[in-house]
Order: structure tokens, then C-alpha cells, then sequence
């Protein structure tokens, strides 16, 4: 540690980045030549994947994407991921929301499952 100028605050910034907020929950760690930590925790310290806890998971349908960005449909997206105007408005109606009021939506995103996430624009009254 001291040839590369590091003393133990360091370390414990580097390890605070690998969500370890004690030293006592490390197993194993390398200093990488880029500066970064690779760390290995002690197995009783590691969260539990989906798979450990035996949990169903879905599968992706979609990556995350921005459909409706400021009241304008990204219309490229919709394209890269094969959808239409008329799914979008599907989709819309199905959320609650009116197809002919996109310019009330702040923000539209696709969800993994084929949802949407839909953040209305809010005005500001003073």
C-alpha cells in the first residue's frame, strides 16, 4: 500500500465503491494496475442472486429505452426496437394515459417487461 501512496482511507473509498462498508467483510482484494479494487467477499457477506433464493424471473422482453422524451415520441426508438405508433398508443391507453397528450408526458420508458414508465409533466404554479 504505501508504494502506491495509499493509506487506509483510500482503501476504504475504494472499497465503499465496491459497496463494502467493512474491511471485516472482505475475503479478497486486488489493487487493479488501472487503480480500481477488485473485491471478493467473504461468502456469509455476498448478497443472494434470484437464483439462490429460488425466485422465478421473467425474461427481458426489452432493453430500457426513452419512447417519449419532453412531449415528442423518439420515433428512432420505437424503430430500433420494431415498435409502432400504434403500440405506443396501446401501450399509452393501457397506462391511463391519452395518446393525443403526449405533449403532457415528460418522460416515457419502456420497462424490461414491455411496460411503461410514464412521468407526466408537472407545471410549475407559483
Amino acid at each position: 500500500m504505501a508504494s502506491m501512496h495509499l493509506n487506509m482511507d483510500d482503501i476504504s473509498m475504494l472499497l465503499r465503491e465496491k459497496d463494502v462498508f467493512s474491511i471485516q467483510d472482505v475475503d479478497y482484494a486486488i489493487l487493479e494496475p488501472h487503480g480500481r479494487m477488485s473485491v471478493l467477499k467473504k461468502a456469509e457477506k455476498e448478497s443472494p442472486t434470484k437464483e439462490d433464493l429460488k425466485v422465478c424471473v421473467q425474461p427481458t422482453l426489452y432493453m430500457p429505452t426513452e419512447i417519449i422524451v419532453d412531449g415528442s415520441i423518439v420515433y428512432k426508438n420505437l424503430l430500433d426496437l420494431n415498435l409502432t405508433k400504434e403500440w405506443l398508443s396501446q401501450a399509452l391507453r393501457k397506462a391511463g394515459c391519452s395518446p393525443e397528450q403526449i405533449e403532457e408526458i415528460f418522460y416515457a420508458e419502456i420497462q424490461r417487461d414491455g411496460t411503461l414508465y410514464i412521468d407526466k409533466r408537472v407545471d410549475n404554479v407559483k
